[in-house]
């Protein structure tokens, strides 16, 4: 199923083809998947981990001495490359980068460090996503609101939400960060140490990187050589998450409704980028599989793509990213309506201006 815009009768469509999905279960989708897609390569992960540092620290180089009108390519090649680091470390915390726990995490806050991501905090939020996705209630990722609970909000949530859900999509991660990975209280007790360990790793990181970088460059440096470059992946990483799971033809599903099979399978978007984001993002729009298994490493996805779309083409959402895709999606996925599907925030103003 190829996803361009909302289609008429596109719900009561994906009604039926939903009734179907429950009588199949999560192992017979899973089994569809070659068994060899969740074989480990440990040595091409740490070549992948290499070259992807060499290409960061070559474009970087060649920034400090190009000449200052080539700034915004540098700025949104760099920022590109930045995606790639949270792609590479994302494998890490799903354990699919090697069989290794410790690799995995010392590989993992390498990477996130330039991002200031925190790997064990990230990585425990971002189990929660996998564990209910497209849950209209516990999904913390891009999860919309019901008309009635956004127009009850009082002005300063109400503007906060509007903005962050339209024109400042781009820059919802940014928010997301330093709300929930930075803040101990958003952790179970058990879940704290570890928590803790990768914030402060971070915090020692920022510390010295952040001043050294002031100190040899000045503020324009800082600017020019981490902000901006921080910023576009920030772009980059809240345009991914938000096309991963949205669209006006799909659901959040309401309790009673969610299954982790239509969540992961009919609830999870395939998306290609341009050629020169895919060089660096190493398949992670290839996502449907990725969601049924968080075992699949991220050179094995294709292929188990491929296998999913043969034998369950129904239940597959492709998309490709174009600006008139994006808008779709930013100026339709705001609040939850019936069933779960998505309604523009305008919709809100007639509930709250019958209260």
């Amino acid at each position: 199923m190829t996803i361009d815009t909302p289609a008429a009768g596109i719900r009561t469509h994906n009604r039926k083809l939903l009734r179907q999905l429950e009588r199949v279960t999560y192992r017979e989708v899973l089994s569809t998947i070659p068994k060899k897609c969740f074989e480990r390569d440990t040595l091409r992960g740490l070549g992948a981990v290499v070259l992807h540092l060499g290409v960061l620290a070559g474009s970087y180089a060649l920034f400090a001495v190009s000449p200052i009108w080539l700034a915004p390519l540098f700025w949104v090649w760099i920022g590109t490359v930045l995606w790639g680091n949270f792609v590479l470390a994302h494998d890490c915390g799903h354990q699919s980068f090697s069989p290794y726990r410790r690799l995995n995490a010392l590989v993992g806050h390498g990477l996130l460090l330039p991002t200031l991501y925190p790997f064990h905090s990230w990585r425990i939020m971002h189990n929660r996503h996998h564990a209910w996705t497209n849950h209209q209630d516990n999904d913390n990722s891009w999860r919309t609101i019901a008309p009635e609970t956004y127009a009850g909000m009082n002005d300063f949530n109400r503007f906060f939400y509007r903005h962050v859900h339209t024109w400042a999509w781009w820059f919802a991660s940014v928010i997301h960060l330093f709300i929930f990975h930075y803040d101990q209280k958003k952790f179970l007790p058990q879940e704290r140490p570890e928590a803790r360990f990768s914030i402060a790793v971070n915090v020692v990181f920022a510390a010295v990187a952040l001043p050294g970088l002031f100190w040899l460059t000045g503020f324009g440096g800082v600017l020019s050589y981490w902000v901006l470059p921080w910023l576009v992946f920030h772009f980059w990483l809240s345009t991914f998450t938000l096309i991963h799971h949205n669209h006006p033809d799909i659901p959040y599903f309401p309790e009673g409704e969610w299954t982790p099979l239509k969540a992961q399978l009919f609830g999870t978007v395939h998306c290609e980028y341009p050629w020169w984001v895919e060089l660096v993002a190493y398949r992670i729009g290839v996502h449907i599989p990725h969601h049924l298994s968080t075992a699949i490493p991220y050179y094995h996805l294709d292929e188990a793509h491929a296998a999913l779309k043969a034998r369950w083409p129904e239940y597959v959402h492709e998309a490709r990213f174009t600006w008139p895709y994006l808008k779709s999606i930013v100026t339709t996925c705001h609040l939850s309506g019936p069933e779960g599907y998505h309604l523009p925030i305008k919709r809100a103003r007639v509930v709250r201006g019958r209260k």
